[in-house]
């Protein structure tokens, strides 16, 4: 009895232990390449907002965080740096700065989704011809399929 015990739990732990690496390392396997390091560059210096994602944010954590140059122009939100990988990445603009999940749930409805993230070096995502950046302060990456805060970086104070 004791050894089928013993088999199971093994069993279950290896099983465990597999999905979880399975969840991390999928969206780094099926990711698409990163945009050209050119074409981010020209974005960035292009953007009217400069700001940062810093890796110590409260919500950040040793999974989900993004650490590297954020711009924000009329036309795209650009990234240049590390994040770290994920599934189902979102970009969102809002009205204030948020550093953790509860404070971007807390104003979530509010928040402005202007398109997905699935390269974990740079990214360039265009902003919706009916958003206007200037009406917003901040940048936040989001993972939407398990509700997780990954960074953010406030690009303007509000006023």
């Amino acid at each position: 009895m004791r050894r089928i015990l013993v088999l199971a739990a093994t069993h279950v732990l290896t099983l465990g232990l597999g999905f979880g690496l399975g969840v991390y390392f999928l969206p780094i396997l099926i990711a698409p390449d990163d945009p050209p390091v050119e074409q981010v560059q020209t974005a960035m210096d292009d953007a009217t907002y400069r700001t940062t994602f810093r890796r110590d944010l409260k919500g950040s954590d040793a999974v989900h965080w993004a650490e590297g140059k954020v711009s924000v122009s009329a036309h795209q939100v650009a990234f240049a740096g590390k994040m770290g990988p994920g599934p189902d990445y979102k970009v969102y603009l809002v009205h204030q700065f948020v550093d953790n999940k509860a404070d971007f749930l807390k104003i979530k409805a509010n928040a402005q989704r202007i398109g997905e993230v699935r390269t974990f070096n740079r990214f360039l995502v265009d902003v919706p011809a009916n958003v206007d950046v200037n009406e917003f302060t901040t940048v936040v990456v989001w993972c939407e399929h398990f509700s997780k805060f990954i960074s953010a970086g406030q690009y303007r104070t509000p006023g």
